[in-house]
């Protein structure tokens, strides 16, 4: 019950990695903002700030970020698609981060250890939502289904949407949940996957380039860890 309640946290409003409490910076250094921390509107809006008034063309947006709640995702994601930023990851990019951010921009540039590290979308968690609702005291049941139904609602609407923008294969953040890969899923280390370079070219996700290739996964912690899911083979 615990695996499947911190599943569900994860893609309704906590990040997959702690952000131990510290804030989200974003700050410019000459073509590039850097931005790091947690997904948040306040942190989307400061990058939207600063795209619209620096008086030089900003290229490159480097993420740092353990993710956050999916529509804050796609709220960067719309903006590093709609100002065609280029993207870099030094470090971690994971959850909703790389489900709408890295997804939505057309060309990448990361280190020879990032980590791009994908979890579950909006599409398949209908037993889930039931189950952790089922879970809950009988009192708090209907409200709680209510609150869950309309946000799931339009968060499936806005993820369709969005995938179709930005043409990337919205299977990018299902593939992982396939029942080939349930051993992975069951265990507590193991809270996302990951995909080839190959795989996410094949899904949509292209121009990566890497830095000091070549590009090779490594676990983030012994209990921060993502598994590999192919695609078509790859």
């Amino acid at each position: 019950m615990f695996k499947l309640f911190w599943s569900f946290i994860l893609i309704i409003s906590l990040s997959c990695v702690s952000a131990q409490g510290s804030e989200t910076t974003v700050n410019l250094k000459e073509n590039t903002v850097i931005y790091h921390g947690k997904l948040s509107p306040s942190a989307n809006q400061k990058l939207l700030s600063i795209l619209k008034n620096s008086k030089s063309k900003v290229e490159w947006l480097s993420i740092t970020s353990e993710g956050g709640e999916i529509n804050h995702g796609m709220d960067l994601g719309d903006i590093v698609h709609d100002y065609d930023l280029k993207l870099e990851v030094n470090e971690y990019c994971l959850s909703s981060c790389a489900n709408y951010v890295f997804s939505a921009a057309n060309h990448h540039r990361i280190s020879n250890h990032a980590i791009i590290g994908f979890h579950g979308g909006t599409t398949g968690m209908e037993k889930e939502i039931t189950s952790f609702i089922d879970a809950l005291p009988e009192e708090e049941r209907e409200l709680t289904k209510q609150n869950l139904e309309k946000y799931m609602k339009s968060a499936v609407i806005r993820e369709r949407n969005f995938f179709e923008k930005i043409g990337v294969d919205q299977r990018i953040t299902t593939l992982g949940q396939s029942s080939e890969y349930k051993e992975f899923a069951e265990k507590e280390d193991f809270i996302g996957w990951y995909y080839s370079l190959e795989g996410l070219a094949t899904l949509g996700v292209s121009n990566i380039d890497v830095v000091n290739p070549p590009w090779s996964y490594q676990h983030l912690s012994e209990k921060t860890k993502f598994f590999k899911v192919r695609v078509g083979g790859i």
